[in-house]
């Protein structure tokens, strides 16, 4: 589930710069067409990029008994991943966006990119389990980079999750050639 809303929040920020938020009808439900809409108004640099996800703080409340007493530090983990971003993806980022909402039980609360900075908050369902995940992020962005903090928080089963992560992204050169 971490991974999936990490996915989401990611493929969200691997974009430029819009003037206002998402909501465009003014009715506190913001749609994937919307986000996707405010997505497809940015400058997006095609190219290699590297993607950095690093899982910087878990706390675990009401952990089952027997579990591993060291399991929040084996949870700290980073994650580096290349993708290349094609010309057509680069004009319109915001179908990526829309297709890993597809995916997901997500719904976005809210989402505004404006100025270089980005502002934007979800809730997902887990997925086969009851509970859901709030994430909320922060960051900035421009057509070459990101760099955002994320705080999830949730829980399921008598469990409680609040977790912090940072996610960052650069266009690295050229896509290579296959």
């Amino acid at each position: 589930m971490i991974k999936i809303v990490l996915a989401v929040a990611a493929s969200a920020l691997m974009v430029g710069c819009s003037s206002n938020t998402a909501d465009t009808d003014n009715d506190g439900n913001i749609s994937a067409d919307e986000v996707a809409k405010v997505m497809n108004e940015v400058t997006l640099e095609p190219g290699e990029w590297e993607n950095t996800v690093e899982i910087v703080d878990i706390k675990i409340e009401g952990l089952p008994e027997g579990a591993p007493t060291n399991i929040m530090d084996s949870m700290k983990t980073t994650t580096v991943s290349k993708s290349c971003i094609t010309e057509e993806q680069a004009k319109n980022p915001g179908a990526e966006f829309f297709a890993a909402q597809e995916k997901t039980d997500c719904t976005v609360k809210k989402f505004d990119m404006s100025g270089g900075a980005i502002s934007s908050e979800m809730t997902c369902g887990n997925v086969g389990a009851p509970g859901e995940m709030t994430m909320v992020m922060n960051g900035q962005y421009g057509p070459s980079s990101y760099d955002m903090t994320m705080q999830m928080n949730g829980g399921a089963g008598g469990m409680e999750m609040d977790i912090t992560a940072k996610s960052n992204g650069k266009r690295i050169g050229k896509c290579p050639t296959s």
